[in-house]
């Protein structure tokens, strides 16, 4: 039997973000800024691809981001400081609910399993360990790229030799997966818990609103 492969984005799509953002919240009580207006800041400069060109290691960005914060609020290292707090915060996602379970029955169903995330070996090596299955795991770090880059999908693409038949490609993220799946032909579900409007016309194979649903068409 030929080999079957899924491609997942791993924040947002199998492990919470909250947590890291909590503590961008946590820390604005304790420099005396507003939480919300921060957590949007912090949020809005982690998914700006203009940040991450030309290409840099993960944690530099989480340390540019907490950095463009003190800037933002006129501050002068407030929240650079808690910048290992922060990363620790990252290293501690949760999985959502249903990830681990439906994890474990996509293994069952005998799929390869690879995660491809914007992030970096000193953080993904502790999320992945969250998710009690095996995993490839792709990183920004190693492909020098962040999607929604082609050059990421491609490298990917080309280890493994996928086609239409044999793989698909499952994120929650619109904007950096399911646009650049559709440049370059992987079938996708976009994992769309939020229940968010695409911001173009492209659409992905399919739209659910949890992991669990996409069973539904993993067979």
């Amino acid at each position: 039997m030929s080999e079957k492969y899924l491609t997942f984005d791993c924040y947002g799509t199998l492990l919470q973000e909250n947590n890291t953002y909590d503590e961008i919240e946590k820390i604005a009580l304790q420099v005396g800024v507003d939480p919300s207006i921060a957590r949007q800041r912090f949020e809005t400069y982690q998914n700006d691809s203009n940040n991450v060109h030309p290409y840099l290691d993960y944690d530099l960005l989480i340390r540019n981001n907490l950095i463009h914060l003190d800037y933002q609020f006129g501050l002068k290292h407030q929240f650079e400081k808690y910048f290992v707090d922060v990363m620790i915060a990252h290293q501690n996602l949760v999985p959502f609910p249903e990830t681990i379970k439906t994890l474990k029955t996509l293994v069952k169903r005998d799929y390869h399993l690879i995660i491809m995330s914007n992030s970096s070996w000193d953080i993904i090596d502790k999320n992945v360990q969250k998710l009690e299955v095996p995993f490839d795991i792709w990183t920004a770090e190693d492909v020098h790229a962040y999607k929604p880059d082609l050059h990421f999908f491609e490298t990917v693409e080309k280890e493994y030799g996928f086609t239409s038949q044999n793989h698909w490609h499952l994120a929650e993220g619109y904007e950096s997966d399911i646009i650049s799946t559709d440049k370059i032909g992987w079938p996708s579900i976009w994992v769309n818990r939020s229940k968010a409007s695409a911001s173009s016309s492209v659409q992905p194979t399919h739209t659910v609103s949890d992991l669990t649903s996409t069973l539904e068409f993993l067979n």
